[in-house]
């Protein structure tokens, strides 16, 4: 289910306990009144275990990653879900684009998921069986933000997809002024997330340009067969099945319109 237009209905206790969720959000901060409200007050409306924030280009996949658990989070999963060039976070940012940027809901427990089993299936060997996303649909360019909650409680549902429409002004305020206050209102300390790695763009451009992949590989002082697997890595991370359509999907996400190809 990934869309908030069924009715949703919240009680008195919900409606008191939204308000001082929304209350508790204006006064964060620092990352430690950040981590506090996600773990407090957040928590009795999206439970998770962890808690990814991409801020930054979003559209572009050019984002700075901030990561809050209620628990100790390996480096392995940490990297498996951040990772510039693998990373999970990409391809669900991905996913919510190509999904008209409403919220999210993934799960490992059926439902509709079509398109999806592979990055479900990623994410259930993360231990992450259930996973809602969803970020600012309105701010675009540099100030945008992005949101994994990973480890629900529950098969994420409409209600929750409501919620996080609700809260995500909120929760997207709440990281600016974090990182605001971190970067003493500068963002020039930014680093790049993107969803293909540098030696990916370059094959695609040529790709795009019409070269055959020993031609690619002449160009570049690769060998054909690595091209081949360049390639391959780049239709698995966009979901797509040629290279036509890749060089279509690339466009469409500007991947290669402010890239170094040097």
């Amino acid at each position: 289910m990934n869309t908030t237009s069924s009715f949703v209905r919240l009680n008195a206790s919900d409606l008191e306990h939204l308000l001082m969720t929304m209350e508790r959000a204006l006064e964060v901060q620092t990352r430690s009144q950040f981590f506090l409200w996600a773990q407090g007050a957040l928590q009795g409306f999206i439970a998770h275990e962890a808690l990814w924030c991409a801020h930054g280009d979003i559209e572009r996949m050019r984002f700075r990653v901030e990561s809050f658990s209620n628990g100790v989070t390996s480096e392995r999963i940490e990297a498996q879900v951040t990772d510039a060039t693998d990373g999970l976070l990409p391809r669900l940012v991905d996913d919510w684009i190509r999904g008209g940027r409403m919220p999210r809901l993934l799960s490992s427990e059926g439902g509709d998921q079509v398109g999806r089993r592979q990055l479900i299936s990623e994410l259930k060997h993360c231990g992450f069986n259930h996973v809602a996303v969803h970020g600012v649909r309105e701010l675009q360019g540099e100030h945008g933000s992005f949101f994994v909650f990973a480890g629900m409680d529950h098969v994420p549902n409409q209600r929750d997809a409501y919620l996080l429409e609700l809260l995500m002004p909120h929760l997207h305020l709440a990281l600016h002024r974090m990182r605001m206050r971190e970067s003493g209102g500068s963002c020039a300390d930014m680093t790049p997330v993107t969803l293909l790695s540098k030696r990916e763009i370059q094959v695609l451009h040529w790709v795009k340009n019409g070269k055959t992949n020993m031609e690619i590989g002449q160009i570049l002082g690769i060998s054909p067969p690595t091209v081949k697997n360049h390639l391959q890595k780049v239709m698995r991370k966009l979901n797509v099945n040629n290279r036509a359509q890749a060089v279509g999907k690339s466009a469409t996400l500007r991947l290669m319109a402010h890239s170094d190809l040097n």
